[in-house]
């Protein structure tokens, strides 16, 4: 409301819908049958016709008034304000001429005249002969619109001695569209508007109520030229002009482009093809249709105005972000077809407030939940980092965790240390944890950074996945990698951390293997692990004994080996038991090459 972002959403709403309820109710483009208002245009082509400028053509508008009446309209409105002053000196006979077209408009129909305003808040009193000829001020209506903060005029007000036209509204007065302006001074009483006072001379209710015009009613007005109307009354053509205005509403003003204009949101004179700055007697004209007829636009109480804006700021509350855009998305046109459905019946429900509500408080609970989400990540991150492996976690924060279980060939490692059972019954157990912690603080980083994916640690023994959950192309070879770079960091706590506290140096031996397995989610619902099951998992498990038997730090199966894109130096040590499974071809690596010692020699 501060910025008037509501009330351009309301006024663009407007425009759009008038705009779809006028081509839905298939209006044509021209003069329809039985129309009751009818314009008499001053245009270019009539004051070439008269060889007169506007400002000196009060003769030919009395002329004008003179022939219209003898077509006996139903009423007549000029919209030109009168001069304050006679001109008989620069254009003999033009006050009379005038002054006997005023009186002869006022005999045959109720006439009703503009009445200007200055700069200043005053209002121009016109020549007191014509003053008088007109029928005085109650002859008189202010043609004066309230000018929305786009330019535009919509609106109607009953007492537009408030309004200073051309003066259009901050759009950052809360839901305000306008300014108001203190009464022109010399009124004394509040002035109807030109078209209000037509309205009360032919017979509608007073006072006219404040509202927005409808613009989807009517046919577009097609202007009866000025110069025509003049040319048939000097010629006798009687007929054709009451064919033309006999029986209506005639409107006289100027339709030139750059007099006396007003933005409209629709074009409503034919042959414009846009909407723009239109003729002043038009905004008029389809005024007076409104005031004849059903009445402007009114606008719904607040209440249910209230009620929308609650209603839109409760899209909110749901937990789920997607059912939130959802509704917002549903909402949106929900709100523009509503407020439709009351403008085509007579009521304008402006939603401005209510979808603005919408879209700040979705977008503030959207934001507040994208925080909560940081900060639970990071308090998870922080909690379960050293828990869970750097994809698994990872995994886990972005919400993708595998769910169920998958299969997939991946390779596996296995890695334990050599004698370390026997070590643990002859140690304090405290220093049996130091060593162990100081053992997995090494190697864990370099298992993360080869893509590996630690299912879990078994006291001296550590499992490790490659390739699970998420794939990896070369899955042996980083599996590979990983025991090397495991070596290598057990080498360094050897010799950098255990040797200088006294502390025995640690073995290890690494089996690798590659297969087919199930992994994913197992255990019940209130504890589960996530792991893999299959041949390879079990093989990879039991190559440790053969690693210790043939002694060689790393072993893989000959399956493994054939995945290896640049497989090192190998040796082939046949066909090797292993406990609980049948034999299997198996490899032996040593980094840095090496002949290999077997325990039978």
């Amino acid at each position: 409301a501060g910025y008037g972002l509501a009330a351009r959403l309301d006024a663009a709403a407007f425009d759009h819908q008038s705009a779809l309820l006028r081509r839905a109710r298939a209006l044509p483009a021209g003069p329809a049958a039985g129309e009751d208002v009818v314009i008499v245009g001053i245009d270019d082509a009539s004051l070439a016709a008269l060889h007169l400028p506007l400002a000196l053509i009060h003769a030919s508008l009395g002329a004008a008034l003179e022939a219209l009446a003898s077509a006996q309209p139903r009423a007549i409105g000029v919209d030109i304000a009168l001069p304050d002053q006679g001109f008989d000196a620069l254009l003999p006979g033009g006050d009379r001429a005038l002054l006997r077209g005023l009186q002869s408009a006022r005999a045959a129909a109720p006439l009703v005249v503009a009445l200007d305003v200055d700069a200043g808040g005053h209002l121009r009193i016109p020549y007191a002969p014509f003053l008088a000829a007109a029928g005085g001020a109650p002859a008189f209506g202010l043609p004066l619109f309230p000018i929305d903060c786009d330019g535009r005029v919509r609106r109607v007000d009953p007492d537009p001695g408030r309004l200073v036209e051309g003066r259009p509204a901050a759009c950052d007065a809360g839901s305000a569209l306008w300014r108001a302006a203190p009464r022109p001074r010399d009124a004394e009483v509040p002035l109807p508007t030109f078209a209000a006072r037509l309205a009360l001379v032919l017979g509608a209710p007073a006072p006219a109520p404040a509202g927005y015009i409808d613009y989807t009613r009517g046919s577009r007005f097609a202007y009866l030229p000025l110069g025509d109307v003049v040319a048939w009354y000097r010629q006798g053509d009687a007929a054709r002009l009451r064919r033309a205005v006999g029986g209506r509403v005639v409107l006289v003003g100027s339709v030139l482009p750059y007099l006396d204009s007003l933005p409209l949101p629709l074009a409503l004179l034919a042959g414009e093809a846009q909407p723009g700055a239109a003729p002043g007697v038009v905004a008029n004209a389809q005024l007076l249709r409104n005031l004849l007829g059903a009445g402007p636009l009114q606008v719904l109480p607040r209440v249910p105005s209230w009620l929308a804006l609650l209603a839109m700021a409760a899209l909110a509350l749901p937990a789920r972000p997607a059912l939130r855009m959802a509704l917002l998305a549903c909402s949106l046109p929900g709100a523009f077809a509503l407020s439709l459905a009351a403008q085509a019946a007579g009521w304008l429900w402006p939603l401005g407030s209510a979808v603005l509500a919408a879209l700040s408080a979705v977008a503030l609970r959207t934001a507040l939940d994208l925080a909560a989400a940081r900060r639970e990540r990071r308090r998870l991150a922080e909690a379960f980092g050293g828990y869970l492996s750097a994809p698994l976690l990872g995994a886990l924060l972005r919400g993708a965790a595998p769910a169920g279980s998958s299969r997939r060939p991946i390779a596996l490692l296995f890695a334990d240390l050599r004698g370390f059972t026997a070590r643990s019954e002859a140690s304090d157990p405290a220093l049996v944890h130091e060593t162990l912690n100081r053992y997995y603080a090494a190697i864990t980083p370099a298992l993360h950074d080869h893509g590996g994916t630690i299912d879990n640690f078994r006291g001296d023994g550590i499992m490790v996945m490659f390739g699970a959950p998420g794939h990896l192309a070369d899955p042996c070879d980083a599996a590979l990698a990983a025991a090397a770079a495991l070596l290598a960091r057990t080498a360094h706590l050897n010799a950098q951390v255990l040797a200088p506290r006294g502390i025995d140096a640690v073995a290890v031996t690494i089996g690798l293997a590659y297969g087919d397995v199930v992994y994913g989610e197992l255990g019940s619902r209130d504890r589960r692990d996530f792991t893999a099951l299959g041949d390879a998992v079990n093989v990879a498990a039991r190559l440790q004994g053969v690693a210790k038997r043939v002694d060689f730090p790393v072993v893989m199966t000959a399956v493994f080996a054939r995945h290896l894109r640049a497989p090192p130096e190998l040796l082939d040590l046949g066909l090797q038991p292993i406990d609980g499974h049948t034999p299997l071809p198996v490899l032996g690596w040593r980094p840095g090459g090496g002949a290999a010692i077997t325990a039978s020699g």
